[in-house]
């Protein structure tokens, strides 16, 4: 297909929006723009993939989302340690991981009882089920067997966040929680910057809570819940957690 340079300045608007914005409501002008032009949305689409990048559209909003490899615009581990202060190494990375992925999985829940904008998650909450999912997972990892099943280093992970400085409930009551380098805390807060930045999820600062947005339930209905890992690992950390909770009630 040809474009004239009217769909071309389109596309490369939006294009380049995107990359600044991440996600774009279709009510923007430089979106609604764009759509009302079946050739200049098709130029945007090919912009988007020469740069190892695609287009998600929600029917609320477009997502830019980019190519993990071999995309111009992914971001590498060495440039991510420059951002992110407290990715020192990849295993702090690795842990990283397990924390959004619990976070999502805790969202990624029936919508009737989770709504974005209104139910939300705390730092304390959040540290207590990445700690529960770690210990289970490491105590599972008999001569690694485990790590080795879902291609996870377990071992690494574990030993490093148990390393970590773990504040409690009380000190989030007194509002003395901090996210202090070689905190659980801290690294928590790291990851969802990551989700913040991406405008998925929003911190409140005063209340130590993490909010997801719509634009989260968009990319987990639209892209996640097609991705095989994210649905193996989110069904994964809700039995651990449900079999933690299980040994809980019956030791009381």
């Amino acid at each position: 297909m040809s474009y004239t340079l009217e769909q071309l300045q389109q596309a490369s608007r939006l294009f380049f929006d995107l990359l600044r914005r991440k996600v774009i409501s279709l009510d923007d002008p430089a979106a609604a723009e764009c759509l009302q032009d079946t050739g200049a949305y098709d130029a945007l689409q090919y912009l988007a993939k020469e740069g190892g990048c695609r287009i998600m559209n929600s029917g609320h909003r477009l997502h830019l989302l980019v190519n993990p490899l071999g995309s111009g615009f992914a971001t590498n581990f060495t440039q991510l340690r420059n951002k992110y202060s407290r990715i020192e190494r990849k295993t702090h990375l690795h842990i990283i991981n397990v924390i959004i992925l619990v976070f999502l999985a805790e969202m990624d829940q029936d919508e009737q009882h989770f709504k974005p904008g209104q139910d939300s998650m705390s730092y304390i909450q959040l540290a207590d089920q990445v700690s529960a999912v770690l210990k289970a997972w490491y105590e599972m990892d008999e001569e690694g067997k485990f790590s080795k099943q879902w291609r996870l280093d377990i071992q690494a992970m574990y030993k490093v966040w148990a390393s970590l400085y773990m504040q409690t409930k009380s000190q989030e009551d007194a509002d003395t929680l901090s996210r202090g380098s070689g905190s659980r805390i801290g690294l928590i807060h790291e990851g969802m910057k990551l989700l913040e930045d991406e405008h998925l999820v929003f911190i409140s600062e005063n209340e130590k809570r993490i909010f997801p947005r719509e634009e989260l339930y968009e990319r987990m209905r639209y892209l996640y819940h097609d991705v095989e890992r994210y649905k193996e690992l989110k069904a994964l950390i809700g039995s651990t957690l449900a079999e933690k909770e299980g040994d809980a009630h019956a030791s009381h």
